[in-house]
This record gives C-alpha cells, structure tokens and sequence, in this order.
C-alpha cells in the first residue's frame, strides 16, 4: 500500500481543528516541527526553541471557551503564541491586541526594567476571510500615523521613523485565501498550509522533500488511527460546535428582541399622537395592544 493509500485509508484528523494543530506542533519533542513552521512564517533562522505550554489539560478540550494556543520562546528573546482560530472571529484584530498583551505582562515583573522585555509576536491561522487585504498572510505592527503639515517641525530627518517598535508583531494567515491561490511552485511556508489544510495529495509529495513536514505526517497518521485520540479530537469538535451554536441562537435572540423593542417603539409613537389627539384610551389599547400603563407612561 502507498503511503498516500495510508493516508487515505486511516481517514485523516484534521491539522486545521486546533487540538490537533496544538498536538502536533506543541508537543514536547516536536520542537523540530515547530521550528520549520515558525521559520517558514517569520523568515528568521531560529537557533533555539523551547515551548512553553507542551501539556493540554483534558478539561481544556472539554472546556469550549478554553483556547488551545502554543506558547514557545525562541532565541531567547522572543516570546511566541500561535493559535488555530477554527470557531468566532468576531472582533478579531482586538482579541489579538490582548493576546499580545498578555504576553508581555507574563514576561515583566514589576520590580524589572523595562529594557528586559523580550519581542512579542502573536501568530494566528484562521480558516476565515478577516482582513481586508489582498495576501493570505498580513503582518502587522505599531506604526505611526503621517506627519500632519500644521505639526511639522524642521529637525533636519530626511526620512522619518515608520513604526514606534518592532519589538510587537501580530501574524494573520487566512487559510481561504491560500487556498484561492493554489500556489503552483510553493515555498516552505505554502507547503506546511497545503498540509495544515488538508490536501492529502500534497502532504505525500511535500513529506518526500522536507524531513519536519514528512515527521509531522507520520505523527499525524498514527494519531489519526489512535482511537483515543480521535475521541478528544470528537471532544473538542462538540465543544466547538456547541459553542458556535451558543453564540448563533444568542445572536439570533438578540436580532429578535431588537425586532420586537423596534416594534413596541412604533406602537408608542402612534399611541402617544393618538392620545395627543384625545382619542379614549381603551380604543388606543385595542389598535396598539399596549397596555394602559404603557400608555399613561407616554
């Protein structure tokens, strides 16, 4: 049997559910793995990588706010979360902000000088379309806006600084977008998104010419044909539904409700013109199906 019959036969878990993102590049020992990927993303040579949140709690699987992100450091001046958004991405730019933030608070005490700070990226793979740009990967970081003319001053800079640090950097990778390109001659990076999104075709092709890729694969074949690991993978995709159903009836309440408020509201207006006119106020019940309260209220 080939290896791409394997693939197919074992019914593959896929890399883009987040605990199975987390399992495979998260992994105490999987560093190598890790390393290939960020170094693909960030297009830096990483000479040391340790991550700092290997284990996942089975509650956090179970738990379907929980997130299941990777936190690692590397070159030992750089702080690292990366997440699989699979679920919400409402308000996504601002959750990313305080995904960055807490970073930096966990790496500064109080009592420490602030030149101790280490570089903080987060990183963020979404199987969504969220950023109105025209990349599937979109790096962003803290710039200055233009110099308004009214408060130029002439210091003599020929060019002024684009961007207050480089120290904070925020990563978006929209799995969508790739796939709309399917890029033909892919670089490292266009190789582990063909796999992070699945194409079975690609992933025996690309395994035979990358040993990270090939290793993740491998581990990603025998955790598929694992039954307990597909039960947490289950686990966690009930979790995920459950909470995306959550969040749609909420919503679907809310637009009710807006619905409903916006209806009553009319009715008080026409109630109050018709009690400013002096028509009885048992008539203006029958028409608006007010209550007389509501209308002595107007």
């Amino acid at each position: 049997m080939s290896n791409l019959n394997k693939i197919k036969e074992v019914n593959m878990l896929p890399l883009s559910n987040d605990y199975v993102f987390k399992r495979i590049f998260g992994k105490g020992g999987n560093e190598k793995i890790l390393k290939s990927l960020l170094e693909a993303i960030l297009k830096i040579d990483i000479q040391k990588i340790e991550i700092k949140n290997p284990e996942i709690p089975k509650e956090a699987i179970e738990e379907k706010l929980s997130i299941l992100d990777i936190k690692a450091e590397i070159n030992n001046n750089t702080m690292i979360d990366i997440k699989l958004q699979v679920g919400n991405t409402t308000a996504i730019e601002r959750r990313l902000v305080v995904y960055n933030a807490k970073l930096i608070a966990g790496e500064i005490k109080v009592s420490e000088e602030y030149k101790k700070a280490k570089d903080t990226i987060v990183i963020c793979i979404i199987n969504d379309n969220v950023v109105k740009r025209n990349a599937y990967l979109s790096l962003a970081m803290l710039k200055y806006e233009k110099t308004e003319e009214i408060r130029y001053v002439n210091i003599g800079y020929e060019k002024e600084e684009e961007y207050l640090t480089d120290m904070v950097k925020y990563y978006i990778i929209e799995l969508p977008k790739f796939k709309k390109k399917k890029p033909k001659v892919a670089d490292l990076l266009e190789k582990w998104l063909y796999v992070i999104g699945g194409d079975e075709k690609m992933m025996e092709e690309y395994k035979n010419e990358n040993e990270e890729i090939k290793e993740a694969v491998e581990q990603l074949t025998q955790m598929s044909a694992d039954e307990y690991e597909r039960e947490l993978y289950e686990i966690r995709e009930r979790s995920r539904l459950t909470y995306n159903t959550e969040i749609n009836e909420a919503r679907r309440k809310g637009m009710e409700e807006g619905k409903a408020e916006g209806k009553t509201e009319e009715k008080k207006k026409i109630a109050k013109k018709m009690k400013e006119e002096g028509l009885d106020i048992e008539l203006i019940k029958k028409i608006t199906n007010l209550t007389e309260e509501q209308i002595n209220l107007l």
